[in-house]
């Protein structure tokens, strides 16, 4: 779905620019309109391997309540988030030029901006964004923004892991080679004057600058994370995992050691994608900068494990606490239960840590 936002032109962002450094009194307002005006034009770099991220504006922070209440409706509130990035992306949250803040009329078939009453476009939104995930709840919630923007087809044509190079390909495809001018810093500088004429194949990179940054508050989220462990093994060994593969959207028993990771997130609240398999989650912290070596463990880091010594994860669990040389760890499936373990820092089966 592309954004209203991207009609603006190079004029009109270099008169921001003018306007911005005219008046000095007037730094932070003329630094808010150049943000929106820009901001649906910058996109971190590929790979995302940057510690940065974009605040949300009051315009879309003003929504935030709404969107949240919707997405628990539609039990998807871990990606409250991603919604809000899709709001800057495809409106700025400005409802009074374009009620339908999250463009969301064509998906319903109906013509552009139909949709007249943001309340129903935070309503409509929400909910096709639940149906597009929830057929693949195993898939990255990159690629689900995607498909926001893309349409469903997508989901069929990439990987559960989000991949910036797929996103290119299958807006080729559509577009049948066809390209059309666009001019950004990231398109700069991975040698892009263009994109694709179908879709934004940008459009994922573009919400990720707006997810939260963990950086100010790993502190209490690792405290969190450990916290939400906890209260699980308070509850029993919760053999076989039922709890937790059925809430993710199993219907059967599956390896539930990072389900068991993602379900802890979530009841801390913390911005974790949800992940099922152990590299995905290994791909997703790296992509945000998040991921970190064996010499750097902690409380409340996500720990990986290859067993196989084939540097393919098999197994994650959640670092309770350090002591010396000692990790100890709370991990979900350890023996088809929750369970607490020890191992030596250098052991030759961690792979490294994710940080919240």
């Amino acid at each position: 779905m592309n954004s209203p936002l991207y009609a603006i032109n190079e004029t009109n962002m270099l008169s921001m620019n003018k306007l911005k450094a005219g008046f000095t009194t007037l730094i932070l307002f003329s630094g808010l309109l150049l943000f929106l005006v820009v901001g649906s034009f910058s996109e971190p770099t590929l790979g995302s391997h940057t510690s940065s991220s974009q605040a949300l504006p009051a315009s879309v922070l003003r929504w935030e309540e709404d969107v949240r209440k919707e997405a628990e409706k539609n039990n998807i509130s871990e990606a409250v988030s991603y919604l809000l990035g899709i709001i800057i992306i495809e409106s700025g949250g400005n409802a009074e030029q374009y009620p339908d803040i999250f463009q969301c009329s064509k998906s319903q078939g109906w013509a552009p901006n139909t949709i007249s009453d943001p309340q129903q476009s935070i309503e409509v939104g929400v909910k096709y964004f639940a149906e597009l995930w929830k057929s693949h709840r195993d898939y990255d919630l990159l690629n689900i923004c995607q498909a926001y923007n893309y349409g469903s087809g997508y989901l069929s044509f990439c990987e559960p892991t989000y991949s910036l190079e797929t996103a290119i390909a299958f807006s080729k495809k559509q577009a049948n080679g066809k390209q059309v001018s666009y001019i950004n810093p990231i398109a700069r500088q991975l040698g892009y004057s263009y994109r694709y004429a179908y879709g934004n194949m940008f459009y994922s990179q573009l919400i990720q600058q707006y997810l939260a940054s963990s950086s100010d508050t790993s502190s209490g989220n690792n405290s969190a994370l450990v916290s939400a462990a906890l209260k699980e093994l308070s509850e029993g060994s919760h053999q076989g995992g039922t709890k937790y593969w059925q809430w993710y959207g199993f219907g059967g028993r599956v390896e539930w050691c990072a389900v068991f990771v993602s379900y802890c997130a979530n009841q801390a609240k913390l911005l974790l994608e949800k992940f099922a398999y152990c590299p995905t989650g290994i791909s997703n912290f790296k992509a945000k900068n998040q991921w970190f070596g064996k010499d750097q463990v902690k409380e409340g880091l996500v720990i990986f494990f290859d067993w196989n010594g084939d540097s393919v994860s098999d197994h994650v669990g959640i670092v309770e606490k350090v002591d010396g040389d000692t990790v100890h760890t709370i991990e979900g499936n350890s023996g088809d239960i929750i369970a607490k373990r020890t191992y030596e820092k250098n052991s030759i089966y961690i792979m490294g840590y994710g940080s919240l």
